[in-house]
């Protein structure tokens, strides 16, 4: 019997329900609405990594200041993020893409293209050495480039190299409020390993955190709707 390695999340409850943990170098995609944990969902895999395995991580920000996410784990859990950038176990990549005028072209373009952004996260892995990754959200570059076939064909050559490289991934996803989809483009999920859903439900007469798993390839995973909290240690998904 050949028993399969996992990726511990150190999310408490979280990989019972998966088989032990995620598969290395798969691609997780964690969706969700406004206000359902996915930040959190991912700095505590990041965490978990550098604190206990010792295994570098990468957090690419497209939108949010790398200082509020910071304080925002640092508020939750009293991790300091900051102690682990200075360990060479922690490094931040923050790629803000704006609309700028092209002097030559003589017309408004953005700031990087696809490629770029895909080199620079594949040039930042292999900086640091890291084996854990989150792209925050993945839903950014769905809205930045139009052309689906292009946004498609690029992370496909991203997700090759972070396999290439032994790197499991955590990409978020953006689900908009009155959407009832697992992404914005609904592509994400079909070239992603694994997808986790995150609610916000309203079940036995108060809302509470979800965690829902659609999709675990090579993995016999729980299908059912496992509430969750947050608590001063860490995320922790509830027994059903």
């Amino acid at each position: 019997m050949i028993i399969m390695l996992r990726i511990p999340t150190g999310i408490k409850g979280f990989d019972e329900i998966i088989g032990g943990g995620f598969i290395p170098s798969s691609v997780v995609m964690v969706g969700g609405k406004a206000g359902t944990g996915k930040t959190l969902f991912s700095s505590q895999f990041l965490y978990t990594g550098a604190t206990q395995y010792n295994e570098p991580g990468v957090y690419v920000t497209l939108e949010e200041r790398v200082e509020d996410i910071k304080q925002d784990v640092l508020d939750t859990f009293g991790w300091d993020l900051s102690e682990l950038e200075s360990k060479g176990l922690l490094l931040f990549l923050p790629l803000r893409v704006r609309r700028v005028w092209h002097p030559v072209e003589k017309r408004i373009v953005l700031s990087m293209s696809l490629y770029q952004i895909t080199q620079s996260i594949v040039e930042t892995v292999d900086r640091i050495k890291a084996k854990r990754l989150v792209i925050d959200p993945i839903s950014a570059i769905e809205m930045m480039f139009e052309d689906k076939f292009m946004i498609r064909s690029e992370l496909s050559v991203l997700i090759d190299a972070l396999k290439e490289r032994n790197v499991t991934s955590i990409f978020i996803a953006e689900i908009p409020e009155k959407e009832v989809g697992l992404s914005r483009s609904e592509f994400i999920e079909f070239i992603a390993d694994a997808v986790i859903k995150l609610d916000f439900l309203y079940l036995a007469k108060e809302y509470q955190r979800t965690l829902t798993i659609r999709k675990m390839r090579r993995s016999k995973h729980s299908t059912l709707i496992h509430p969750f909290i947050i608590t001063p240690e860490g995320i922790e998904v509830l027994k059903v």
